[in-house]
């Protein structure tokens, strides 16, 4: 057994300290009865009187101390319950927190050390050693000594996460249709690419309703990892260089809410590209394989993308040898962009290829994007929405 996982079981050897002496006082309560009862005068037949034969008939079966049914895990369950005694799920070693506003972790195990961090309502973390009023934990980037009461562990544990977690799903398929209804036969209202993330509405063994920016849907759950998830604490240092950072990048553009690798691109109005009707509607339709569920300044920016690269001599000339490039878009190939062709795009897909078109640009020269990226891979990278876009 690991050491962690005998450190969180130290909380129920009390416990089961205590069960032991109720149980060991319950069996010698219950072998005093007995043998008050066995050592009752016996009469002899020599003093049988027609009485005493009366008395004697009317005496309640003598019952031995063999016959007691009366055991420790009957004790133990009663308790604390089987389900926490031999807890072992995902929680097992762990703790929730959910107070308000939050719970400070100290240095030390008692209340006058140097707090080393907070712990915010719906966080998690783990168990390293407990203890009766204080116990060890560590979060995030914190290790230290939180009191004992105001935290759940193990079983109690998994129980209010379940309460209080968010829940999110990410597609673990190239792409993945969102349908209108968890049937497979339903409409197909957006589409995911992989690696990306939505808040769960509701879970299902076969499907599980998604809320994908710009409505709710479903998505089949074996295309999807289901996760629950929690915050972790943060250090005194981590709190204020995050209040630092805010405080500077609300000073310098207050409604610049955009993560950048760089300097973050702004919108420019180039020259207008002029394509048919026909490219347009297949564009449309690309954004909307690709960025349904996204913010419009997503789908703007997708929109470009494809542009970009369309006007880039390292790339194909046209938007149709653009999108139709072997490796490159997903949903070109595996018949998810034949049915929004059919069925047609968003209206707001429609205006991002339109304005893009026209020379709206929000993302500068990026050529690429994805749902994750491996920051350390790139040269400069601007998120908008579930996406990366990036350059190498």
């Amino acid at each position: 057994m690991g050491k962690k996982l005998r450190n969180v079981m130290l909380h129920m050897i009390g416990t089961v300290m205590t069960a032991s002496l109720i149980f060991g006082n319950a069996v010698c309560v219950f072998a005093e009865e007995t043998k008050r009862e066995e050592s009752t005068e016996t009469v002899s037949d020599a003093e049988m009187t027609p009485n005493s034969e009366k008395l004697v008939s009317q005496k309640a079966p003598e019952v031995g101390l063999k016959e007691a049914t009366l055991n420790k895990t009957d004790v133990l369950n009663s308790l604390v319950g089987v389900t926490r005694l031999f807890y072992n799920g995902e929680f097992s070693g762990k703790f929730v927190v959910n107070t308000e506003p939050y719970l400070e972790i100290y240095s030390a195990d008692n209340a006058g050390s140097e707090v080393a961090g907070k712990i915010y309502p719906a966080s998690v973390g783990v168990v390293e050693e407990w203890g009766p009023e204080w116990t060890k934990v560590s979060s995030g980037n914190v290790t230290g000594y939180i009191s004992t009461k105001d935290i759940s562990i193990g079983y109690d544990a998994e129980m209010l996460a379940k309460e209080i977690g968010h829940r999110e799903v990410t597609v673990t398929a190239e792409s993945l249709n969102i349908r209108q209804a968890a049937d497979v036969g339903s409409d197909v209202v957006a589409t995911a690419i992989q690696s990306e993330v939505f808040p769960v509405v509701e879970s299902g063994e076969e499907w599980i309703q998604i809320d994908f920016g710009d409505g709710k849907g479903f998505v089949a759950s074996e295309y999807v990892e289901e996760n629950l998830n929690l915050d972790e604490a943060v250090s005194i240092a981590e709190e204020q260089a995050k209040a630092a950072a805010d405080s500077a990048e609300s000073a310098a553009d207050p409604a610049n809410g955009e993560k950048t690798g760089s300097a973050a691109a702004s919108t420019t109005v180039s020259t207008p590209l002029s394509v048919s009707s026909d490219e347009v509607y297949l564009l449309a339709c690309m954004v909307y394989v690709e960025s349904g569920a996204e913010p419009y300044e997503g789908q703007l920016a997708v929109a470009n993308v494809i542009l970009n690269r369309v006007k880039d001599p390292r790339f194909d000339d046209t938007i149709a040898e653009v999108i139709y490039a072997p490796g490159q878009f997903p949903g070109a190939h595996n018949g998810v962009l034949d049915g929004v062709l059919y069925d047609g795009p968003s209206e707001s897909c429609m205006r991002a290829a339109q304005e893009a078109l026209a020379g709206v640009n929000n993302i500068g020269g990026y050529y690429y994007f994805n749902g994750y990226v491996d920051l350390s891979t790139v040269s400069e990278y601007l998120v908008i929405g579930g996406h990366t876009f990036y350059n190498y």
